[in-house]
């Protein structure tokens, strides 16, 4: 069950890293993007099998919710004191901090 919502989030973190790049042409955004979710989408195919994977999983969604909403900031901010390109990064940071906290969330639910 929770290799389902580990192999969603990385496939989503994947996507918007993408879009990020595209949008942005920023190559920061397709790094982190990808890189995020092959860790993820690696943790996936091995979270149902073992505790101490479940914990590595919760703890890798923990320190992502944490870079995302700390870049999202920083990214809002910007946008606030007059930098209008930085919007697309914003909400695509936005949207990463947000499906980490619901991923977080469920994590613990299941």
């Amino acid at each position: 069950m929770k290799k389902s919502l580990y192999l969603s989030y990385g496939i989503t973190i994947a996507v918007l890293g993408l879009i990020g790049f595209f949008l942005t042409h920023a190559k920061s955004a397709l790094i982190s993007g990808l890189a995020s979710a092959a860790i993820l989408i690696a943790l996936a195919f091995f979270v149902d099998k073992s505790g101490v994977v479940a914990m590595i999983a919760k703890l890798v969604n923990s320190l992502l919710l944490g870079v995302f909403a700390w870049r999202s900031s920083l990214a809002v901010m910007a946008l606030m004191n007059d930098h209008p390109e930085k919007l697309i990064p914003s909400i695509l940071l936005v949207l990463m901090a947000l499906v980490s906290f619901f991923t977080l969330v469920a994590s613990y639910k299941k």
